[in-house]
């Protein structure tokens, strides 16, 4: 079902070095502090500059730093991220943006114009596919098994970085390439992260001919191989007379004496000073709106708080990924927000029935972990 083919990447010297997160999750603090580092990848994915001259900058830097960069034969990847006993991997190709404009290549998330914007401007600069689309696909054996003897060589990489253990494969035999193409031809791959990377792409190659530009490069996962942590709100302000009251209309609420993680369809919120479970009385049956994320904006957070879009309201923002119920109390004790709304993860079958019926999911319904690294390898398009 979806046309997957190598590609000659091109790579760092020095990965660790190279290599930062995904470039929307670092702030500007952070970037400021990576920049001191000249050898880093930030110069390409968040370049200094105001404007156009970003992506005038960016293109500058990568011309530059790809005369200290290698030139793969043709290949797939292989690439293992290891966090404790949790390990997470995938193949790294090319898949066909044709497949993406058929459906084949699942979506969840409607892109926004700005940031879409962004990503485009920096495709054309570079013209090179700087980050992964990361797209799982249904647990395959077959795909595993070929992971297995590709990871019986070597590594080229092989370090830490980000609290977590980065390896990266590559094969350019061409029977076992054959074979990961033939595996994948029937098989659908859903977006988990990367949307706004993957219409880039699509727009790229909508104004561009060559071989390259008919292809992104994408991370695709077994589905059972990858993890989704929890994604949750804090909202600053509270300015609703009984409050605990019109949560009652659509909620059983008690509150915690007991703290455990909370199980699907159960929203924890942490509101002066004590942790309170919200337990819905009903539950649609839609799949969208039976997401507990849906849930939760459409009984509490846009009927009683008047948040009706998370993505602009100041008085709301998000946590996602491994982070304590301290530091989330600390949030409003220390901090002074006024609660913290707390979800169980959404699940790898909820996001896959939503992109099977062509639906969207609320914004921020998923936090995948570990995030995938920016720089182990770029897909050149000319």
């Amino acid at each position: 079902m979806v046309d997957v083919k190598e590609f000659a990447g091109l790579r760092a010297l020095n990965a660790e070095d190279f290599c930062i997160k995904p470039y929307d999750i670092i702030d500007d603090k952070e970037a400021e502090e990576m920049r001191k580092n000249k050898n880093s990848a930030i110069h390409i994915i968040l370049p200094e500059g105001e404007g156009e001259e970003i992506y005038e900058n960016a293109r500058k830097a990568f011309e530059e730093m790809k005369e200290k960069m290698v030139r793969d034969e043709p290949s797939i990847y292989v690439y293992r991220e290891i966090d404790g006993d949790f390990v997470q991997r995938g193949f790294i190709f090319t898949a066909s943006l044709k497949d993406y404009e058929d459906g084949k290549i699942k979506k969840h998330e409607e892109t926004r114009e700005k940031p879409l914007q962004d990503r485009i401007k920096h495709i054309e600069a570079t013209k090179a596919n700087t980050g992964l689309v990361w797209t799982i696909f249904r647990k395959n054996e077959e795909t595993k098994r070929i992971m297995d003897e590709i990871m019986k060589e070597k590594p080229i990489y092989d370090f830490k970085k980000y609290g977590y253990r980065h390896q990266l494969w590559k094969t350019s035999d061409k029977t076992i390439i054959q074979e990961i193409k033939e595996i994948f031809s029937p098989i659908p791959l859903y977006i988990a992260d990367g949307h706004h990377r993957m219409a880039a792409s699509y727009h790229y190659w909508k104004k561009h001919d060559g071989e390259e530009a008919k292809y992104v490069m994408v991370f695709a996962s077994n589905d059972d191989e990858v993890r989704i942590l929890p994604y949750n709100r804090v909202i600053r302000k509270i300015d609703v007379d009984d409050f605990i009251e019109k949560l009652e209309n659509d909620f059983h609420v008690e509150e915690m004496t007991e703290i455990k993680e909370p199980k699907k369809h159960e929203i924890h919120m942490y509101y002066k000073s004590k942790w309170w479970k919200l337990l819905p009385k009903h539950i649609p049956e839609d799949v969208v709106e039976s997401l507990d994320v849906s849930i939760l904006q459409n009984k509490i957070l846009e009927p009683i708080l008047g948040i009706k879009d998370v993505r602009k309201d100041p008085n709301i923002f998000f946590v996602g990924g491994k982070i304590s119920r301290e530091e989330y109390e600390k949030y409003v004790d220390e901090d002074g927000n006024a609660a913290v709304f707390y979800l169980h993860p959404t699940g790898i079958d909820e996001l896959e029935a939503v992109a099977d019926a062509g639906r969207n999911m609320p914004p921020k319904s998923t936090w995948f972990d570990p995030k995938l690294l920016t720089g182990l390898v770029f897909h050149l398009l000319e």
